[in-house]
């Protein structure tokens, strides 16, 4: 399998027991963790145990709720808030920078290891990465390099927005060229798109009908779906479940 980062991390021996899915992006602010909260939120509705776990996170301000507390919120508290991401960072700066400007560095055994807790306590997992699915969470290591030790299949979002086809192609084409296996795309509406519908052709509505359409045809195999801003479900709604098991071993 090919090497991105510089450093290939160490699998975690009981995550191939538990299925459940990695949220990633095309790049930073696509709606990545209001995707992962829904997700769960659904999951959860089930009457599934869900871990949410996120490997480190930038950009966090003391005080003030974050990706973290949404996770867990939507898992409804299970461990603590402290689990769910054990590393974070002031600065909204790639982790391995924003490390730096506090004399830090990105613990990368514990990018894997703070997993561990989850393993034994979940029945499914949700992990949500940082930025896009190349960006950097370590001196070493990128979010496909996490992703890929931790073995999980991806879920990719983009905004809703003109040139998510694109975007989307070009992050599930390089995720395979790497070995990840591309579960499910989203396009998230990150703003209330007031007053337009799909009759608009620039409406963003429009614009992720289309690339949803688009994308499942360039796409086949892949799960494509559209998560409306604010909205409690998926369109149209899919089975996490079963996208969280399709790694071979699940």
């Amino acid at each position: 399998m090919p090497r991105i980062g510089r450093k290939k991390p160490e699998s975690v021996d009981a995550t191939v027991a538990i299925p459940g899915l990695f949220v990633t992006g095309t790049d930073t602010d696509v709606g990545k963790t209001a995707v992962a909260t829904v997700l769960v939120r659904l999951v959860v509705a089930q009457g599934i145990r869900v871990g949410v776990y996120k490997p480190v996170a930038s950009g966090v301000v003391y005080g003030q709720a974050g990706d973290k507390e949404r996770l867990w919120e939507a898992a409804g508290r299970p461990l603590d808030a402290a689990a769910v991401c054990p590393q974070a960072f002031a600065a909204p700066l790639a982790p391995p920078h924003a490390a730096r400007l506090e004399g830090r560095s990105v613990d990368e055994e514990l990018l894997l290891s703070g997993l561990d807790p989850w393993l034994k306590t979940s029945d499914f997992l949700v992990v949500e990465g940082a930025g896009g699915l190349f960006s950097p969470l370590s001196e070493n290591l990128l979010n496909a390099d996490v992703a890929r030790g931790i073995g999980l299949p991806l879920v990719v979002v983009d905004a809703a927005r003109l040139g998510c086809i694109g975007r989307t192609l070009a992050t599930c084409l390089a995720a395979r060229s790497v070995g990840l296996e591309v579960a499910a795309i989203v396009l998230s509406h990150l703003h209330e798109d007031h007053g337009a519908d799909a009759s608009t052709p620039t409406s963003a509505a429009a614009i992720a009908s289309a690339g949803a359409a688009a994308l499942a045809v360039r796409l086949p195999g892949v799960a494509v779906t559209i998560l409306g801003h604010g909205h409690g479900d998926f369109t149209p709604t899919l089975d996490w479940l079963a996208l969280g098991r399709l790694s071979a071993g699940r």
